[in-house]
């Protein structure tokens, strides 16, 4: 059994990186673009299915996917993705669990015991007056953002997950826990991808600490590439944006 882990952890290098002094990303060519979406093209939202995207990112996606090799890569299902974005563009889902075309053909990545796991944890979530749960595909995540007791709901949460199987990983992120396979995340599937693109410079722009394995994955791959942390926080990335404002206002110096 494992313990789940937390934000602040080693493991992922955030402790004494960046803090919160923005630096300017830098423009590269030719990029291999690699977005978030919530809180990078969409505004962070108490209810996810009200994320609609900032209104600038229809079309500067439409203009960027014409021109360069685009992914989203995000901790969404690809198919509940595709009632926000409304072309079929590559995409990771789940943090790298899923792979394929947002409202098209996705190939699921996860092992039939993750996905066991993952249903036993999902009967057992615990009764909490204000937890949600947003079930994506074959994961799910827990939102304690309306909870009366923030602090409350996640010790009962933290007690919940004190032992969790081998094959997943518990990501705490912001006012939420996510569950999902070991061994999957976004920084495996960005080292894929950046390998099929030998010839590009991989630019990455996400907010959320599972992010981090991706900024990780560019940093340690013998090649130039930009990682851009959005918003607020510590982070082992080379530059950092305040919002989805300034995203759009970045990647409108690609068209």
């Amino acid at each position: 059994m494992r313990n789940a882990w937390h934000p602040t952890d080693t493991k992922y290098g955030i402790q004494n990186t960046r803090h919160e002094r923005p630096l300017m990303p830098t423009v590269v060519e030719p990029p291999l673009f690699f977005l978030d979406y919530d809180g990078t093209l969409a505004p962070i939202v108490d209810d996810p299915a009200a994320a609609v995207p900032h209104p600038e990112a229809p079309d500067l996606l439409r203009d960027l996917d014409a021109q360069f090799p685009l992914w989203i890569v995000t901790g969404r299902d690809l198919q509940a993705l595709s009632s926000f974005l409304d072309r079929p563009y590559s995409a990771i889902g789940l943090h790298g669990a899923q792979e394929g075309v947002v409202g098209r053909d996705i190939h699921n990545r996860m092992s039939d015991e993750a996905a066991a796991a993952l249903r036993r944890l999902r009967a057992s979530v615990p009764s909490v007056d204000g937890l949600r749960v947003e079930d994506k595909a074959r994961s799910f995540a827990v939102h304690y953002r309306e909870a009366r007791d923030e602090s409350g709901a996640r010790d009962q949460l933290k007690d919940w997950l004190a032992d969790l199987p081998e094959v997943l990983d518990a990501i705490w992120g912001k006012k939420v826990v996510e569950l999902r396979p070991d061994g999957l995340t976004k920084g495996t599937a960005v080292r894929r991808i950046a390998a099929q693109h030998p010839d590009h410079v991989p630019v990455y722009l996400g907010d959320d600490v599972t992010d981090e394995d991706a900024f990780a994955a560019l940093q340690e791959m013998d090649r130039d590439a930009v990682s851009i942390k959005v918003g607020p926080g510590d982070t082992r990335a080379d530059a950092r944006l305040d919002g989805p404002d300034a995203v759009m206002a970045y990647l409108r110096r690609y068209v």
